[in-house]
């Protein structure tokens, strides 16, 4: 496989390319080639009907972030291929990949937080940072708990609710979640949540009772 090295302005994209890449992805790519000028090089094939121009099959936001950085040539590999194989790598390149061992993944995670600084590597890793640290646990030795009674062990609780309560218990989840989490910096279990939520409620209703006692 040989390298060629095109001139960005020859570089068309293709327009049955269904790939779509997030702002804040987006904003990964390019601090990571503008600080390390590394990128896998495009995939492109000569344009079926512009002579002198290529089409893009694989690396539509490689040259987007290329252009923006102000490169005006780019590392290509060339393929000579048909309209309907064109189709058919822009429907299998971007999709066909293999997935993360979370463990391994939090390892190699791990590597990392002992060279670069935590604001380094969200700035430039996909993972966002509740994503990183749920990762990075993996990693650790698991919690040893001292013996307790049977009563004492945590308890499942399962419940169904219509798709509007699902919608309303998980905002206030949120609102929990955000409450719970300033007072205690750290964070916050779904149970831990739903217990703010409960508790905050029984006490609404002794108030009000003791006011109405009051009375």
């Amino acid at each position: 496989m040989q390298i060629e090295t095109l001139p960005l302005d020859k570089l068309l994209a293709h327009p049955a390319n269904a790939n779509v890449m997030d702002k804040h992805t987006l904003g990964k790519l390019r601090r990571h080639i503008s600080q390390s000028g590394y990128y896998e090089p495009l995939v492109v094939r000569p344009h079926p009907r512009q002579t002198g121009y290529y089409e893009i099959i694989n690396g539509h936001h490689r040259r987007r972030v290329l252009q923006e950085l102000g490169h005006s040539a780019v590392n290509c590999v060339v393929w000579q291929v048909s309209d309907e194989e064109a189709l058919l790598l822009l429907a299998t390149l971007n999709r066909l990949a293999g997935r993360d061992n979370p463990v391994r993944r939090g390892r190699l995670l791990e590597q990392l937080a002992a060279r670069f600084s935590a604001k380094e590597l969200l700035a430039h890793l996909p993972e966002k940072r509740r994503q990183m640290e749920k990762l990075l646990k993996l990693t650790r030795p698991p919690q040893v708990l001292p013996p307790q009674e049977l009563s004492e062990l945590p308890q499942a609780m399962n419940f169904f609710v219509s798709p509007d309560q699902k919608e309303l218990i998980e905002n206030a989840l949120a609102v929990a979640g955000r409450r719970l989490a300033a007072k205690l910096k750290k964070e916050i279990t779904r149970g831990e949540k739903l217990t703010l939520i409960a508790e905050t409620f029984v006490n609404i209703c002794r108030r009000q009772e003791e006011n109405h006692h009051a009375d």
